[in-house]
């Protein structure tokens, strides 16, 4: 009975690993690394200049929603979170280039972040079955490492930053397709094996019964 849970958890584990979601995750990774790699200064600057459009027009609507009252929120929250935001939005848009390594940092941090995440499917890979999970384990590792670099010291990179993202992007976009792609299979053949054990326990219980 043990064993069953511990199967039935580990399946549960997997398929919340490999929802649609995860997989568009995976395209729109792969398609900002190699716009990062083909068009470089030109994607860190219109990145910027979308967030900080996005920013400027959240924060007028919290302005106009402060002025005209049609929010329910403090004096103090309403007017310094629209003006801050609103501020922040027009830096990103006129300071995109002078802002190349917040870029950096933020898609450093984000690597760091879907590394962890590898590591963790590594293990469910091994649950499953996988006898080479070791590699998802260690190519995860590897591009934590690099995720730290880009994070920490941007500068580090000089003037092809913009190459190292791109290719950082696309090795953990590869990653987690992988990833998604074997807990799949493996998940696939464990569900199989399960139900053909399940049933050669009903059939062998009809036999002892006549």
């Amino acid at each position: 009975m043990r064993e069953e849970k511990n199967i039935s958890v580990v399946i549960g584990e997997s398929e919340d690993e490999t929802r649609v979601p995860l997989i568009f995750q995976v395209v729109v990774e792969l398609v900002i690394g190699v716009f990062l790699i083909i068009y470089r200064d030109m994607t860190t600057n219109v990145l910027f200049i979308v967030i900080g459009a996005l920013m400027v027009c959240y924060g007028v609507f919290d302005l106009i929603a402060f002025v005209t009252n049609n929010r329910n929120y403090s004096f103090r929250r309403g007017l310094t979170t629209g003006v801050l935001i609103t501020i922040i939005g027009v830096a990103f848009i006129v300071q995109a280039e002078a802002l190349k390594n917040l870029l950096a940092i933020i898609i450093g941090a984000l690597i760091l972040i879907e590394s962890i995440v590898n590591c963790r499917r590594s293990f469910i890979l091994k649950n499953l079955g996988s006898e080479k999970w070791y590699i998802l384990l260690i190519s995860s590792l590897v591009v934590l490492v690099f995720g730290i670099l880009i994070c920490i010291y941007p500068n580090m990179f000089g003037e092809i930053i913009s190459l190292i993202m791109g290719i950082g992007v696309i090795f953990e976009a590869l990653l987690d397709a992988y990833a998604i792609l074997f807990m799949s299979v493996l998940r696939g053949k464990l569900k199989k094996s399960r139900r053909f054990s399940e049933e050669e326990e009903t059939s062998i219980v009809e036999v002892r019964q006549k």
